[in-house]
């Protein structure tokens, strides 16, 4: 529930909890004595338009009403009394005092009786709500109110607390205690404050993966460079052996020089695989799948052939059209067909590349006949720099270059075993053939 809903759910609670509490306190404790007081006052206002009307008949003129008002202390001094003297055919005759707006009111009738002439006489007696003293109950109303309202304040902040302040506290300390290397756990809570906490563990996770992502390559490609170094170092010492034959000198140089070959490899491949995951925007270009075709026909053909690899590619989409960065597209088909030769032991080896139309993307495969992967390791070879104790080689950064590139046209790359015994790559670019 929303942090918004759950303050206006404690609104409504507060206001009904007040309410039921003041009524069932006012049924309980209040309502007889403030019935009594008010009949009280009612018979005193009887009571006056009682002793009115007998004084007017005594006197036998209904102008009497005019002095009876005049000499009434009672009465007179006191503007909360509105008194009507009314013939039967409903003509005012007596009108004295005014009706307050606003007011609480008692009213008594009676009958004035003059000459065989009857009169109706009504007085109304005010109470002005903002004498909010004058009100029968109202200080026992006052002092209820304020004992249930801090009931009901300290009730609710504890509820504040509990739903809101504490958790953002216990958020505040996830945060601090993580610079700290204590990782926050997930929490069950699902309004916002639960949604922002689950989110910071998500990218704690994040974070440790990545960390220990960067230790593993970094561990990788100090142990890939600490190899050939070492050859070179020792070499480099036999060299210094002026009794050495020329022909030794010779091959040692070379040995050198191969592996200072692999050490700039290893650093040109970490290079790109660096601006593959930093770049952030992508030279895009329309192109139809079936010049792509073509480029990667002419590209890798001739050389596949002359490592005696059977190339096949073919489309069945040649027509559709896709947007892409064609170079970084090139380097994804380069490392997946590289990785494929590096991987076959058969006496026949083939690559097979095919493109399809699925649904609302163009699906490539590219196949071969290796040696296949683990099922249970499928999803890693994509790792950067993942190493499996296998067989297989697929330790390096080539796979995990064709995964940021992938993912950066908005597209997907997973990996299979094929019936063949070997693997396919396979992965997806947006179609956006109108």
């Amino acid at each position: 529930m929303k942090i918004r809903n759950k303050l206006i759910l404690t609104i409504i609670f507060a206001f009904t909890l007040n309410s039921v509490l003041l009524f069932g306190y006012y049924e309980l404790f209040l309502s007889k004595s403030l019935e009594s007081r008010i009949d009280s006052m009612q018979l005193e206002l009887d009571y006056i338009a009682k002793d009115m009307c007998n004084n007017i008949e005594k006197q036998s003129n209904l102008n009497y009403a005019n002095e009876f008002i005049d000499n009434s202390d009672e009465i007179n001094n006191d503007n909360k009394y509105y008194i009507q003297i009314k013939n039967l055919e409903d003509e005012t005759l007596i009108e004295r005092g005014k009706k307050i707006r606003g007011a609480l009111t008692m009213t008594s009738l009676d009958i004035i009786n003059i000459d065989d002439e009857a009169y109706i006489l009504t007085i109304i007696q005010s109470l002005p709500i903002n004498d909010v003293k004058q009100i029968p109950v109202y200080g026992p109303i006052v002092k209820a109110e304020i004992i249930i309202m801090g009931i009901i304040l300290i009730f609710s902040m504890a509820i504040i607390y509990i739903k809101i302040i504490y958790p953002i506290q216990s958020l505040q300390n996830d945060i601090e205690n993580y610079k700290y290397g204590i990782k926050p756990a997930k929490c069950k809570m699902h309004d916002e404050i639960g949604w922002l906490k689950n989110k910071f563990v998500e990218l704690t996770e994040k974070l440790d993966e990545e960390k220990e992502n960067q230790n593993r390559i970094i561990a990788s490609i100090s142990h890939d460079i600490k190899t050939p170094l070492t050859s070179i170092m020792g070499y480099s010492e036999r060299l210094q052996n002026k009794l050495l034959p020329e022909e030794r000198q010779k091959k040692y140089i070379e040995i050198m020089y191969s592996k200072s070959q692999d050490i700039k490899e290893l650093i040109d491949e970490f290079d790109d695989y660096l601006s593959y995951n930093l770049e952030s925007s992508l030279k895009k270009e329309k192109m139809k799948v079936k010049k792509l075709v073509n480029l990667i026909r002419e590209e890798y053909e001739d050389e596949l052939n002359q490592l005696n690899i059977d190339f096949t590619i073919k489309s069945k989409c040649d027509n559709c059209i896709v947007d892409i960065d064609l170079s970084k597209i090139r380097r994804v088909f380069g490392n997946a067909i590289g990785n494929s030769i590096k991987n076959m032991t058969s006496n026949k080896k083939e690559i097979k590349i095919y493109f399809d139309k699925i649904d609302d993307n163009i699906q490539v495969s590219i196949s071969d006949n290796g040696i296949g992967v683990d099922e249970s390791e499928l999803d890693k070879i994509f790792e950067a720099l993942y190493t499996s104790d296998k067989s297989r080689v697929v330790a390096g950064l080539g796979l995990s270059i064709c995964k940021s590139a992938i993912e950066g046209h908005g597209g997907e790359i997973w990996a299979e075993n094929n019936c063949n015994g070997g693997l396919t790559v396979k992965f997806t670019l947006k179609n956006i053939t109108k």
